[in-house]
């Protein structure tokens, strides 16, 4: 298929984006639990994210490409997929709040930096170079072990 072709369903650079944006935030949007945030949905969250990156790592790259979103000339597209991540940001937020309420990991971090280790856990076993690279309940157990760990020590 030739570029060309695009432009027979699509009648610029812009409304190829859009609609690229509107599949990525329907593959995300499938990832979250409907149920109230808690340590449990964070798990499901987590596990069905992380297949989804593995899986379609383009939906990774489209999150944190700057670039790509502006080359259309619509800068509005860099603020729909930042509106995108943020909700999954502000689930994971609310679920780590959650479980700290709940006890189940510490307080001693807020759970606004606990985001960063889930965030970056998800970024890094969807993208990183470990071989061979791990399935999510490898990489969930490992994460629930890092942020129970000093629970479990107080």
């Amino acid at each position: 298929m030739d570029g060309s072709s695009l432009f027979r369903h699509f009648g610029n650079k812009g409304e190829i984006l859009h609609a690229a944006i509107d599949l990525f935030e329907a593959a995300l949007g499938e990832t979250i639990p409907e149920s109230a945030p808690s340590w449990e949905s964070l798990r499901i969250f987590f596990l069905q994210r992380l297949a989804l990156v593995q899986a379609r790592p383009e939906v990774i790259q489209l999150a944190f490409n700057q670039h790509l979103l502006v080359v259309s000339g619509e800068l509005d597209h860099a603020a729909r997929v930042r509106e995108i991540v943020a909700r999954s940001v502000s689930f994971i937020r609310a679920c780590l709040e959650r479980a700290q309420s709940d006890g189940l990991i510490s307080r001693t971090v807020p759970a606004a930096a606990q985001v960063w280790v889930v965030t970056g856990m998800l970024r890094g076993a969807a993208q990183g170079s470990m071989e061979p690279r791990p399935t999510p309940n490898e990489a969930w157990q490992w994460l629930a072990s890092i942020l129970q760990e000093e629970s479990r020590s107080s």
